[in-house]
């Protein structure tokens, strides 16, 4: 839900933004700008630039905005999708949000660098560090997306990819599937776009828990450990989504001891 609601905040505060500097406060507020003397001052087109800014600002503003209306809509029931359409939706419905205003911005700093009020060697260094941003959004976008592979061996379970993890057979206490993850309210330590969810969140009744988990694949395995085992001397119980039951059979094959009840 917390995503949800992302592009309606962004939009707010990137047409707030639009607004913020006007020709009065431009001499205090508008970096670059305040630095100048008064003859370049002068020479500057101050009105020129603030229009650009606001346009600019509001079309970010704009398609941010609709957006999050189609996400409302889709998130209600009001466009009713195939299962694979929602899924592809859950699944770039985040990184557009992000592209979009990373890239958006990128563009602005990079294309108009001439004409922004700031000494002329910086100029390339807005447009470097939001293409930076946005390289390593991407990134964690990627490894945050991809799906978590868990095997069974000797000495227990194995969860690789980001916030992988080792499960020894003596931390675990029992191993079984459900159809949902506990209901979270927020993320402690880890990666969620409401495609994907991984690492440390904690759930409405106060509980901590590890998630390596997508959106629609199910049963999902839990593997419950041993108190003292997790993390700072803490119980914390794992769910996990990707071939979830195949996973069940093996790890049931491998000890049989771990089935729920017994």
């Amino acid at each position: 839900m917390e995503l949800l609601f992302l592009p309606f905040f962004l939009a707010i505060v990137f047409g707030a933004l639009g607004r913020l500097i006007t020709p009065a406060n431009a001499g205090t507020w508008l970096n670059g700008y305040n630095s100048m003397s008064a003859e370049e001052q002068t020479a500057f087109d101050l009105q020129g630039y603030l229009r650009l800014q606001r346009r600019f600002f509001d079309g970010l503003a704009w398609g941010l905005l609709l957006g999050g209306l189609l996400g409302a809509l889709v998130h209600n029931g009001f466009i009713d999708l195939s299962e694979a359409n929602t899924d592809r939706y859950r699944r770039w419905a985040a990184p557009v949000t992000l592209y979009w205003t990373l890239g958006g911005l990128t563009w602005f700093t990079w294309t108009y660098r001439d004409r922004l009020p700031s000494p002329r060697g910086l100029r390339f260094l807005a447009p470097g560090v939001l293409l930076g941003a946005l390289i390593l959004v991407s990134v964690l976008m990627w490894a945050g997306d991809r799906p978590s592979t868990l095997s069974v061996n000797q000495q227990g379970l194995r969860i690789e990819g980001m916030y992988g993890t080792d499960l020894p057979w003596e931390q675990i206490v029992s191993v079984d599937t459900v159809a949902e993850i506990p209901p979270i309210r927020m993320k402690i330590n880890g990666f969620a776009d409401g495609y994907s969810a991984k690492g440390y969140f904690k759930t409405k009744s106060g509980a901590k828990v590890k998630l390596f988990v997508r959106n629609n694949e199910k049963p999902i395995l839990r593997i419950q450990r041993r108190p003292g085992s997790g993390p700072s001397n803490q119980t914390c119980d794992l769910y996990y989504s990707t071939n979830a039951a195949q996973l069940y059979t093996r790890i049931l094959q491998a000890q049989p001891r771990l089935s729920k009840g017994l």
